[in-house]
């Protein structure tokens, strides 16, 4: 049997994985914005003008003066004439109004857009039943961003908005880095493709297939899966040989624990050095990692839940730091716990919950405290709580930070 000692903080195997992680030389290349999403912004995208470009209508109804309005209202309407500016060279003044749609230029003289809604038409004449302040239902130049700002940010990972502020300033390309190369190593011998037959003690690899697709959401790697390895020191030798070669980091998935079988930290120090053995973290404290041909490794637990804890809180947080992301935090939510949440003294604890609404609040209820393999607590949970190293755990009632999926 072996022993897993020197295990380390969370922090700390986050900084040394990213620290690996940092060496990765990323090229940038220009994709269309419509290709781009997901990927990570190479350098700030500017607007290339202001916008609006000018004073518009925020509103279908009528270009005014709004000092003819300051006294309407539905008992003393007051009477504009309509005027006929189809050539856009006539100014608005007092007593007239300009018919004007959602997004029209303001015309000269105006100072304010009166609502459709709130005016009645007779013919060629309006009559406005409320009044409105100067500068009402106008969207002003610059309004939404002015020329040469920073419209998306160095290390932002492309999302829809990102994309629709992009095509508002008529931009068609923009610069990314290349997607991250990462090669997956399931490995096991009780372990067997889905969709194949399987004997009694086998298992299909969910654990494999779970990494496999939270790195395709995230959205900025070129994942390449290398199929299962068994329990084999030469068959797991070459096989990282061939993936390090291949990618800019490989993530071997079982074989991390402290049996005679589990061999996977052992081929690769066969090959490459340690970077860190197991993490002060609960589940997934067999996490570990390698250097192999210089390319960084990260060596998650077979069970799911442990795995993707080593995904979650190492190798995300360890991207963000190595290449500066900017929005690539969770999302979080405030709870109150609905029963305690002990921790055990040394370690930090991720702690699945669901969330429930009531009483104006919201509730958040553990989900399954233990049980690495469980792979249901993922699919029903809304999130997790992180429990630090340094307290013995949180109270029932007290208010909660929860990280969403």
């Amino acid at each position: 049997m072996k022993i897993l000692k020197g295990l380390i903080e969370v922090d700390e195997a986050v900084a040394a994985f990213a620290k690996v992680l940092s060496k990765i030389n990323l090229q940038k290349e220009s994709v269309r914005i419509e290709e781009a999403l997901g990927r990570i912004v190479a350098s700030d995208v500017k607007a290339e003008f202001d916008f609006p470009d000018q004073d518009r209508s925020a509103v279908d109804g009528y270009a005014v003066l709004a000092e003819d309005t300051y006294y309407a209202s539905q008992y003393n309407p007051v009477e504009l004439k309509i005027v006929n500016n189809r050539e856009g060279d006539l100014c608005v003044e007092r007593g007239v109004a300009f018919e004007v749609f959602t997004g029209n230029p303001i015309p000269c003289g105006a100072n304010s857009v009166v609502m459709k809604e709130d005016t009645v038409r007779d013919n060629d004449k309006i009559l406005v039943l409320k009044p409105v302040p100067v500068g009402g239902n106008i969207s002003r130049k610059g309004e939404d961003y002015t020329k040469g700002s920073v419209l998306v940010g160095k290390g932002t990972v492309v999302n829809p908005f990102h994309i629709a502020i992009m095509a508002s300033n008529g931009l068609k390309m923009v610069e990314v880095f290349e997607k991250l190369k990462i090669g997956i190593i399931s490995t096991g011998n009780e372990i067997v493709s889905p969709g194949l037959a399987r004997e009694h003690g086998e298992y299909y690899d969910s654990t494999g297939t779970l990494i496999h697709q939270l790195l395709i959401q995230d959205g900025f790697y070129r994942v390449t899966y290398y199929g299962i390895f068994p329990d084999d020191v030469k068959a797991l030798t070459e096989a990282l040989e061939e993936a390090t070669l291949e990618n800019d980091i490989v993530i071997t998935i079982g074989g991390t624990g402290v049996s005679e079988s589990d061999v996977v930290i052992d081929a690769a120090e066969k090959i490459g050095e340690q970077v860190f053995r197991g993490v002060k973290m609960r589940p997934g404290r067999p996490t570990s990692s390698s250097l192999v041909n210089g390319k960084p490794v990260l060596h998650l637990s077979g069970y799911p839940v442990a795995a993707w804890t080593g995904y979650e809180v190492i190798l995300r947080r360890a991207v963000a730091k190595a290449f500066n992301l900017v929005n690539y935090k969770r999302h979080v939510a405030f709870a109150r716990l609905s029963r305690r949440l002990p921790n055990q003294a040394g370690y930090q604890t991720y702690i699945r919950v669901q969330l429930k609404t009531g009483e104006g609040e919201l509730t958040a209820e553990p989900y399954m405290l233990r049980g690495s393999g469980v792979l249901s607590s993922l699919v029903f949970s809304h999130g997790y709580v992180e429990i630090p190293s340094n307290i013995e755990g949180f109270e029932k009632g007290d208010i909660v930070k929860v990280f969403l999926f």
